[in-house]
């Protein structure tokens, strides 16, 4: 079931390839996201109007002022800047340690990556945002919301893998096994 498996490559290449592919898959994966919540949106808009990376930075004692902060784009268009750091940063260290895991753990990659989206929506949008009072308890989230962050992590993480894969077949050497 946990069968750990000893890289060809060293450990210091693996851990800067995981950053430098985890950067760029982060990247990637953070707009496949933003474009599936805007074809399904997981919330209503008023529970959007301050969503959950705002609410928890609140939680941690962030002013309103600041986590609502935006910069208007193409004249009108608000943009939440402080939320989209928040978003980009999940994505760039949860595609780095999808990277890095798989390094050592072949089954971090079963599904192309799903496997993992859904453990990262279960683990946050599930357990731990529910239980710090983030987002609402899981019987008490509408299906909407359910569906739309299950298969938008299922995407978001398939998209992580299949950017690292492009990556690690372009390399020339030290070759990041497992993807």
């Amino acid at each position: 079931m946990l069968s750990l498996s000893k890289p060809k490559i060293a450990f210091k290449t693996i851990v800067w390839k995981s950053i430098w592919y985890g950067f760029i898959a982060g990247m990637i994966s953070g707009m496949v996201k933003i474009g599936w919540e805007n074809i399904l949106p997981p919330r209503t808009l008023a529970r959007n109007a301050t969503n959950p990376p705002q609410h928890l930075l609140e939680q941690f004692g962030m002013s309103s002022k600041t986590v609502h902060a935006f910069v208007y784009y193409s004249t009108d268009q608000k943009v939440f800047f402080v939320a989209l750091i928040i978003h980009f940063a999940f994505s760039i260290v949860f595609a780095a340690l999808f990277i890095f895991l798989a390094q050592y753990w072949k089954k971090t990659t079963m599904w192309q990556g799903a496997a993992y989206g859904i453990v990262i929506w279960i683990a946050f949008h599930i357990i731990i945002m529910s239980a710090m009072g983030t987002v609402p308890a899981a019987w008490n989230q509408p299906f909407d919301e359910h569906f739309s962050e299950f298969f938008g992590h299922i995407v978001w993480a398939w998209s992580i893998y299949a950017v690292a894969v492009c990556l690690a077949k372009n390399e020339k050497k030290n070759k990041l096994e497992n993807l």
